[in-house]
């Protein structure tokens, strides 16, 4: 008399596949909305990245990296070895 119908057992299924799917979904848009947050960059970053890169100026500036231009006087030729200082 405990039979399940094979329409009940579907309808259970397909209720639970769509719960689990919407419930993907809103994890993922809420992980995308928080890494596209956090890629914004202040003033207090660049500030810092202008100090710590001084007369050689900023080649790049993100949230998580500050990249400075390289000295002028180093040579980028392969056979050339850097002056020690």
């Amino acid at each position: 008399m405990s039979e399940t119908h094979p329409e009940d057992k579907m309808l259970v299924q397909a209720v639970a596949g769509t719960i689990g799917k919407s419930i993907a979904f809103i994890c993922l848009t809420i992980i995308a909305g928080m890494l596209f947050s956090m890629c914004k960059v202040n003033e207090k970053t660049i500030q810092e990245c202008e100090a710590a890169c001084g007369s050689h100026g900023i080649k790049e500036v993100t949230a998580t990296s500050c990249e400075c231009q390289p000295p002028e006087d180093i040579s980028t030729s392969p056979f050339v070895l850097p002056r020690g200082n």
